[in-house]
C-alpha cells in the first residue's frame, strides 16, 4: 500500500535527521567546553581579553590571475562561543529544512496516489488533462491559481476528510499552525539565510495560510522563535532550560528540534489514518 510504503520512507528520513540533531548538539557542546578550557590554558603573559585566531579568505581575478587575501577580524572567546553557537544552530536549521521537504515529498506522493485511485479525498485540478490516466507522475504536484504544494493538498485533506478536520488540532497542539510556522521557517532557512527581516509581512503570509482559525496568539507564538540578530530576528531552534515556577531551573531542557520532528510525524500519521479510513471505504 502506497501510504504505509511513504510513511515508513518518511518516518526514517525524519528519524535520521533526529539522530544528526542529537550527535550535533554533542560535538557543539564539546567544542564550547573546549573553547573555553584552552583560553582558560593561556599563559599569564597572553592578553586574554584579545587573544583569539582570525582566518584567511582567498581569490583570484579571473582576468589577471592576481591574488587576493582577506584577513578576517580577530576571534575572541566570546566570539568563538557565539560562532559555534551559530554553527550548531545553522545545522539545526537545515535538518528543519530537510524534514519539511522530506514531508513535502510524502504528502505529494500519497495524495496523487488518491488520485490514481480515484479517491474522494482527492480534488480534480482546475484545467487538468489527464482524465483516466493510472500514473502517479501525472497526479504529481497539480498546480492551482492561488495556491500550493502542500498546501493543496493540506486543503484537500482538510475538506474531504471528516478524521483529518477532527483531529487536526488537538490540546496542546495544533499540527496547521505549527505546519506552518516549520513552513514559513524552511523559506527563510533556504532564501534568508535564518532570518525575518520583516515579521509584519511574515504575519500576513501566515493569516492568509491559516484562514478560517482565530489567529489570538499566533503573533507571539511565532515571535517567541525569533531572536534579535544583527538587525534583524533570527530564527531559535536551540535547546532551552525547562523551569518549575519562577526562574527555578530544574535541569532538565526542551528540545525544539524534536518537538517539530515529532509534529511532522504525528500530521503525517494523521494523513495516513485519513487515508487508510477513505480506503476502507472505497
Amino acid at each position: 500500500m502506497v501510504v504505509q510504503e511513504e510513511f515508513q520512507k518518511f518516518l526514517e528520513k525524519i528519524t535520521n535527521a533526529d539522530v544528526y540533531k542529537r550527535v550535533t548538539a554533542d560535538i557543539f557542546h564539546e567544542r564550547e567546553t573546549t573553547l573555553i578550557r584552552q583560553h582558560e590554558q593561556l599563559p599569564e603573559w597572553v592578553d586574554k581579553e584579545e587573544h583569539g585566531p582570525y582566518y584567511y579568505v582567498r581569490y583570484s581575478s579571473p582576468s589577471t590571475s592576481e591574488e587576493v587575501t582577506v584577513k578576517t577580524k580577530t576571534y575572541k572567546l566570546d566570539d568563538q562561543i557565539e560562532l559555534n553557537t551559530l554553527h550548531k544552530l545553522k545545522t539545526y536549521q537545515w535538518l528543519l529544512a530537510d524534514a519539511y521537504e522530506a514531508f513535502e515529498d510524502f504528502i505529494e506522493t500519497v495524495y496523487a496516489d488518491c488520485g490514481v485511485r480515484g479517491s474522494s479525498l482527492w480534488v480534480r485540478p482546475e484545467d487538468w488533462k489527464h482524465d483516466g490516466s493510472t500514473k502517479l507522475s501525472d497526479y504529481i504536484k497539480p498546480r492551482q491559481k492561488g495556491s500550493s504544494t502542500p498546501y493543496i493538498q493540506l486543503n484537500a485533506f482538510r475538506k474531504n476528510s471528516e478524521h483529518f478536520r477532527t483531529h487536526e488540532a488537538k490540546d496542546g497542539c495544533n499540527y496547521r499552525v505549527v505546519f506552518v510556522l516549520i513552513e514559513k521557517f524552511r523559506h527563510m532557512i533556504v532564501h534568508e539565510g535564518g532570518y525575518c527581516t520583516n515579521f509584519e509581512s511574515l504575519m500576513k503570509k501566515v493569516q492568509r495560510d491559516l484562514s478560517g482559525i482565530s489567529f489570538k496568539g499566533i503573533r507571539s507564538y511565532f515571535d517567541a522563535y525569533l531572536i534579535p540578530h544583527r538587525g534583524a530576528k533570527l530564527i531559535d531552534l536551540l535547546e532551552y532550560p525547562a523551569e518549575d515556577g519562577p526562574g527555578s531551573v530544574i535541569g532538565a531542557y526542551h528540545d525544539t528540534m524534536s518537538y517539530l520532528f515529532n509534529t511532522l510525524i504525528e500530521y503525517a500519521l494523521l494523513i495516513k489514518e485519513s487515508v487508510e479510513l477513505d480506503n476502507a471505504e472505497l
